[in-house]
């Protein structure tokens, strides 16, 4: 879920390991406790880590970044928020370009499609794409 110039410090992505395990242990022992507040805060904890590990590895590509005229109505802001904190600034671009299209951008309601569901499966692949690498899984990408 992090820009490929996050990944150049490996203390990073062994904390982030380490996050994921702990988690991991954190979720197994309250399961066995039957303690599903316990599950909760934990996955919470470690999603809430997610969020601002992922916004600290994207600040830099977003510190000068411009916003184009919105195109057919479609709200840019908030799927500039949305790759602020869960993709990249890649993914940004790419989803504007792919607003030139005519096919994708006709109608408002068919741009903001496009990008909300473009932006949530790109989200979830990445998320993916972490995680097994995290779990040294990378055979499996």
């Amino acid at each position: 879920m992090t820009t490929p110039g996050a990944q150049a410090n490996p203390d990073f992505e062994n904390l982030d390991r380490s996050v994921l395990f702990a988690s991991a242990g954190g979720v197994i022992f309250n399961g066995l406790e039957a303690s599903l507040p316990g599950i909760a805060l934990t996955i919470i904890a470690t999603l809430l880590y997610g969020l601002v590990r992922n916004r600290i590895a994207n600040m830099d590509a977003f510190e000068y970044i411009d916003t184009p005229p919105t195109p057919l109505g479609a709200d840019i802001q908030y799927f500039t928020l949305w790759c602020q904190w869960l993709a990249s600034r890649q993914l940004r671009d790419g989803l504007l370009g792919d607003l030139v299209d005519p096919t994708i951008g006709n109608t408002p309601g068919a741009a903001r499609r496009y990008i909300r569901e473009t932006l949530f499966l790109a989200t979830w692949i990445r998320a993916k794409e972490k995680i097994l690498s995290l779990l040294w899984l990378d055979r499996y990408l």
